[in-house]
């Protein structure tokens, strides 16, 4: 019985909030479109997680995934897409155990040609050696076919498998292709950008060739022209510490 109540009260110190994190499992996140931990399916390995992976390195692996579409490269997801799958997805994955997969259903008005109609993407994913693998069944589903919508409920949906290939056909800079339909991204932070040369550096340099010219057509004298000099590098020098 003392057993029993020690555990009864350390369950109740929990704080509410730290509880329902735990048990989080299903993430709405717009019409139609959801990301759902679900057990993994039978047979699989353990995956790597739970596992804390910063929202920007998500995006980034997400976004890099094109599929082909008679013959022609597209991006799996739109851009507002995979900056909102990112920070749902990093939630997930750090609650995510290693018995479970994520589902994801995105619905968005993806355009093709000029028109535009409510298409989605079923996935199955989850985290394997640290590396995300992405299993796609459906790149772009027509879900106004669906019968079961006219009555407000969602159809059972087909979100890949590993022992079953699906039709899509994937590929990412840098991921390894699994399968046409399954890639392995790298869980990387993207390199940072090349950053111009500062307008403060090209300034100095147009001054100098400035003074330089001043000097050799006798606008100014040699003292002048080294005292200017000086000058501009001694600003310059203070302005980039």
């Amino acid at each position: 019985m003392r057993r029993f109540h020690s555990a009864a009260l350390a369950l109740l110190m929990v704080p509410c909030s730290t509880l329902a994190a735990a048990t989080h499992t299903v993430w709405d996140f717009a019409p139609n479109s959801y990301l759902k931990r679900i057990p993994a399916e039978p047979g699989a390995a353990a995956n790597s997680q739970p596992l804390k992976v910063d929202a920007a390195v998500l995006e980034h692996a997400l976004g890099a995934v094109r599929f082909l579409d008679n013959a022609k490269e597209e991006p799996l997801f739109m851009p507002a897409e995979v900056t909102t799958l990112a920070d749902i997805m990093a939630e997930a994955l750090a609650l995510a155990q290693p018995g479970e997969d994520l589902t994801l259903l995105s619905t968005l008005n993806r355009v093709k040609g000029i028109v535009g109609a409510t298409r989605a993407v079923t996935a199955r994913i989850f985290v394997l050696d640290g590396k995300l693998n992405l299993i796609v069944h459906d790149t772009r589903l027509e879900l106004l076919y669906y019968p079961s919508l006219s009555d407000f409920r969602l159809p059972a949906f087909d979100f890949g498998s590993r022992a079953k290939a699906g039709d899509a056909v994937l590929k990412a800079p840098g991921a390894e292709v699994r399968r046409a339909d399954w890639v392995v991204l790298p869980l990387t932070a993207p390199a940072p950008a090349a950053q111009p040369p500062s307008s403060r550096s090209l300034t100095v340099e147009e001054h100098l060739r400035d003074l330089k010219r001043f000097r050799d057509q006798g606008l100014i004298t040699e003292d002048e022209y080294a005292k200017e000099k000086q000058e501009l590098l001694k600003g310059f020098a203070k302005d980039a510490q």
